[in-house]
């Protein structure tokens, strides 16, 4: 006896559609049902599973054919699985920037997210449906059958889609014009939608000239006095988690000590490392920012260098995301460069020998740029030191849905005192060369995150509708005594209590280099407020 009948290419991608959209959209129905309760829209929410099967099954058909039927079908179930896992217990949004995100993550960040409840899901919804698509036998049919079966097939569904639309226009009307978001919950299309658009702007970047900016800049200060300033690009930290923006915790019991100015308004280009990064060094503002543009233009450090400042780049993230492929650049993600290293290395190791380079470069300008691995998630007990677990108890496991709220915030605002640690020990390492430099140290943390607020964690939302918590951000500023005299300290008091955005970090490196250059706006300048 056999397992299976035959399978039509028709009934195959009409099985697999049907089950995709019955266990992939947990999330996507479980949104809409926020928005449109069950006790007065049960059959619209009904219709909209229907929608959603006869959309994902039209699409299906026309791109399956003998030969390429199986295997999309099973990359689509296995890819599903994986975005129903985060979906539904992070609440992640698979768009475009979220794609580039995951390409760009490291093994050890990837291993940070791996689970058993991932492989339970990667089993269940991917793996053994995979395996029984795999086996299933096909109907030896010629290609007019199979075109017929198909088109018969495909003008029922559209049918159906199109008098399901009819029969509920004014919700489906509310939906498409005052619930777009909902959309983006859909699984497997709106991933699929994603990752067509990464590929076009993939394309697109290829096709696009470099564009150097800033080739007239130069350094024009008064004094002849060299500037040392230590760019420390932090990591998913939260604004209001800092206890000098009155955060009821004290998680910055050493930065508080010193004369830091820190900006509590501070709002991001975006929602993860990959987009906000190279976003916070572009000149490009957030509402012109795109990956084609910006990495194919020179940013801040560009100019820099080009003025004749000494830029270096040590990293103990992911990769500086493009930043620093001009510029001197150093991984301090291994044992090889940091040596001072746990479970995994720290981002203090990247303050090892940095002052035999600064002594190296005595008679130039120093910019440095330090990459924290900060306090990116899920995994928050590993990005600190056992010392450093003030708060307790805390969650250690990445999954955080497992967890309670006590726990996820305690790991995570430790990881904030280990930030404030880090930033004074930076402080004091400028304060040894105040001999010879005006010193400053820039902090700017790329975008914040989610600890369950609303259900979610994490961050990489869209960022129409990403919460305050993934896009208020940290950041603070030192100058030692002779770099604050070039400072007009009444207007950067007025500058901090102003919302303030990244749009301003490519204009204000360059104005407190003293950089002169076409490029340079002062009227987004954080220290020259108008």
């Amino acid at each position: 006896m056999k397992l299976f009948q035959k399978f039509s290419i028709t009934s195959l991608v009409i099985a697999v559609s049907l089950f995709l959209t019955l266990t992939g959209n947990l999330k996507f129905f479980t949104e809409v049902i926020g928005v449109y309760p069950l006790e007065s829209n049960m059959t619209f929410v009904v219709s909209l599973f229907i929608w959603l099967f006869s959309f994902l099954a039209v699409f299906l058909l026309l791109i399956s054919f003998r030969y390429t039927v199986k295997p999309i079908l099973i990359l689509l179930l296995l890819s599903s699985s994986v975005v129903s896992y985060f979906a539904n217990n992070y609440g992640t949004i698979f768009d475009d920037n979220m794609i580039i995100n995951s390409l760009e993550t490291n093994l050890a960040e990837s291993l940070d997210l791996a689970s058993f409840k991932l492989a339970i899901y990667v089993l269940i919804l991917g793996i053994i449906p995979s395996i029984l698509v795999f086996k299933a036998p096909l109907k030896d049919s010629s290609l007019a059958t199979v075109l017929w079966s198909k088109v018969k097939v495909i003008i029922i569904l559209i049918v159906v889609f199109i008098l399901v639309m009819l029969a509920f226009s004014k919700s489906y009307t509310s939906f498409a014009r005052e619930n777009k978001q909902l959309r983006l919950h859909i699984n497997p299309t709106y991933f699929l939608y994603a990752i067509g658009k990464y590929t076009r702007n993939q394309f697109e970047s290829i096709d696009q000239p470099f564009v150097t900016i800033g080739q007239d800049a130069i350094v024009k200060r008064q004094d002849q006095s060299n500037k040392l300033i230590i760019v420390v690009a932090g990591e998913t930290a939260r604004a209001d988690r800092f206890s000098l923006n009155g955060y009821q915790r004290e998680t910055n019991p050493l930065l508080s000590k010193q004369q830091v100015v820190s900006f509590a308004k501070m709002s991001s280009c975006g929602t993860d490392t990959a987009v906000s990064l190279p976003c916070m060094f572009s000149s490009l503002n957030k509402g012109s920012y795109s990956h084609t543009q910006g990495k194919n233009m020179s940013n801040a450090l560009d100019v820099l260098s080009t003025a004749g400042v000494k830029v270096m780049w040590r990293d103990n993230n992911s990769s500086s995301k493009s930043v620093a492929d001009r510029i001197d650049y150093q991984d301090f993600r291994s044992e090889k460069m940091n040596t001072i290293c746990d479970i995994e290395c720290r981002d203090e190791g990247m303050l090892v020998g940095l002052q035999s380079y600064i002594e190296g470069n005595r008679d130039k300008d120093i910019v440095i740029v330090l990459h924290m691995m900060g306090s990116h998630g899920p995994a928050y007990y590993k990005r600190y030191p056992k010392n450093f677990e003030k708060f307790t108890p805390v969650c250690r496991t990445n999954q955080l849905n497992e967890c309670s709220n006590e726990q996820i915030n305690n790991a995570y605002d430790n990881t904030i005192l280990y930030t404030d640690y880090f930033l004074s020990k930076v402080i004091e390492l400028l304060k040894d060369n105040q001999a010879t430099y005006k010193t400053a140290m820039f902090y700017m943390s790329d975008h914040g995150e989610s600890l369950g607020e609303n259900g979610l964690y994490l961050h990489g939302m869209p960022y129409f509708i990403a919460p305050k918590e993934q896009t208020h951000v940290g950041s603070i500023m030192w100058f030692d005594s002779e770099f604050s005299k070039d400072i007009d300290q009444k207007s950067l008091q007025k500058t901090v209590k102003n919302e303030t955005t990244h749009d301003g970090m490519f204009h204000s490196l360059l104005g407190l280099m003293n950089i002169d250059s076409s490029v340079y706006n002062k009227k987004l300048d954080y220290f020259s407020y108008e």
